[in-house]
C-alpha cells in the first residue's frame, strides 16, 4: 500500500546515460555520418579557438618583453650618440637577445646623422656586437637582412669579404641588400661588381638598379657601366642602357654620340639624347636637329627637350613645325619651348599663334602662353 502512494519516477529519469544516448542516436547510417561530422567539426573549432587564444597570449607576452627591452636600452643608445665614450654601466644583455639589440640599434641609426651615427658605430664595436652581425650572415633570410643592415650602417671595408658572396644570393631581397651594403663600404668597387652581375641577374628590376646607382653616385657609376655595356657580348647588357642617365654625362657623351651617329634603336637613342641634354654641349646641335625628324615620337620628344636647354632666339623656326606633330607630348613640348625662348615677348607669341594652321598646335601654344603669363 505504501508503494502505491509514493510518486513513480518518470521513465526517462530512470534511464542510464547510455540508454538515453542510444535512444536519441539515429538508426539511419547517413544521419549517423552527419552527426559524426558535426561533432568532429565542433571539436576542431574548439581546438582552433584554443590555439588562437594561446598564440595570442604568447605574442602579447613576447611584445611586452620586447617593449621592456627597448625601454631599457633606448636611454643607453641615446647616451652613446651624445658622447665619444661608452656609457657605464651598460645594461645587462640577456642571453639570446642579441637579435633584439641589433634591431633596436638599426632603428636608432635611421634617426641619426653625422657624428652621432659614427658614435653609435663605435659603441657597437666596443660592445662586440659587430661580430654578432657578421654571424647573422650565416643564418636565414631574416637574420641575413638584419646583419646586412648593421654592416651597411657601419660601412667598414673590413667586412667586404663577408658580404660579397651574398651579392649572388638566390634570394632577391638578400642580394639587393648585399649590394647596398657593398656600396656603403666602397661605391666604386661595389659598382664594378654590381653592374656586370646585373647583366646576368634579370630579377634585379631596373628601378632597383637605378636606386643603387643613385646611392653610389655618378662618379662611381659611369666607368663601370660603360665597361659593362661595351665589354660584354651578352645581349642582355642592353637593359642597363637606361642607367647611363645616372652617370657623368661628360664620360657618357662619346657613347651617346656614337648611338646617334649609327641611328641605334629608339630606346638607346632616348638615353643618348638624355645624356646629351644633361651635357648641354652646343657641338651636339646638329645631332639634335637630326633627331627631331625621327619616326619615333619618344625620340623626337627627347631631342626636343635636349634642344630646349640650349635654345636660341632664332630657334622659333625649329619649334614651330613641331606644333603639327602627331604626338600630343611633342606638340606641347614644342609649345613650351616657344613660350620660353630667350627674348620672346607676348606680342611675338601671339604672332606665332596666328601663323599656326593646326588647331591642336594652336591649343598647345595657348596652353603654354597661359602657363607663362601666370
Amino acid at each position: 500500500m505504501l508503494s502505491e502512494r509514493l510518486p513513480t519516477c518518470p521513465s526517462w529519469l530512470c534511464e542510464t546515460p547510455r540508454q538515453v544516448w542510444l535512444s536519441i542516436w539515429p538508426d539511419d547510417a547517413m544521419l549517423q555520418l552527419a552527426l559524426y561530422c558535426a561533432l568532429g567539426l565542433g571539436m576542431l573549432t574548439l581546438l582552433v579557438m584554443l590555439q588562437v587564444m594561446l598564440l595570442g597570449e604568447v605574442a602579447r607576452r613576447r611584445a611586452t618583453r620586447r617593449q621592456q627591452f627597448n625601454d631599457q636600452w633606448r636611454p643607453f643608445f641615446a647616451l652613446c650618440s651624445l658622447g665619444d665614450e661608452l656609457p657605464v654601466p651598460a645594461p645587462l644583455l640577456p642571453r639570446g637577445r642579441q637579435l633584439w639589440f641589433l634591431l633596436q640599434w638599426n632603428r636608432t641609426q635611421l634617426q641619426l646623422r653625422g657624428a652621432a651615427r659614427e658614435r653609435m658605430n663605435h659603441a657597437l664595436i666596443a660592445l662586440g656586437m659587430d661580430r654578432q652581425a657578421l654571424a647573422l650572415l650565416r643564418g636565414r633570410v631574416r637574420s641575413k637582412l638584419i646583419g646586412l643592415t648593421c654592416l651597411r650602417h657601419l660601412a667598414s671595408p673590413d667586412h667586404w669579404e663577408a658580404v660579397q658572396p651574398l651579392l649572388m644570393n638566390r634570394n632577391l631581397v638578400v642580394s639587393l641588400a648585399a649590394a647596398q651594403t657593398l656600396i656603403a663600404m666602397d661605391a666604386l668597387r661595389a659598382m664594378q661588381l654590381i653592374l656586370p652581375a646585373a647583366v646576368i641577374r634579370p630579377d634585379w628590376a631596373l628601378p632597383r638598379l637605378a636606386n643603387l646607382c643613385q646611392q653610389a653616385g655618378e662618379q662611381a657609376v659611369t666607368l663601370p657601366l660603360l665597361i659593362a655595356l661595351t665589354g660584354s657580348e651578352d645581349p642582355r647588357r642592353e637593359r642597363l642602357i637606361p642607367l647611363l642617365v645616372h652617370g657623368d654625362p661628360r664620360h657618357a657623351a662619346p657613347w651617346a654620340r656614337a648611338r646617334l651617329d649609327e641611328n641605334a634603336a629608339p630606346e638607346q637613342l632616348q638615353v643618348a639624347l638624355r645624356c646629351l641634354s644633361e651635357l648641354g654641349d652646343p657641338r651636339d646641335r646638329a645631332r639634335l636637329l637630326k633627331a627631331l625628324h625621327h619616326e619615333h615620337a619618344d625620340v623626337r620628344l627627347a631631342a626636343l627637350q635636349a634642344l630646349h636647354k640650349q635654345a636660341r632666339n632664332e630657334d622659333s623656326q625649329v619649334f614651330l613645325p613641331l606644333l603639327g606633330d602627331h604626338s600630343w607630348w611633342v606638340r606641347q613640348a614644342a609649345a613650351d619651348s616657344l613660350a620660353t625662348l630667350p627674348g620672346i615677348t607676348s606680342q611675338g607669341l601671339q604672332a606665332m599663334l596666328d601663323d599656326v594652321q593646326d588647331r591642336y598646335g594652336q591649343d598647345a601654344l595657348r596652353r603654354a602662353m597661359a602657363e607663362v603669363s601666370r
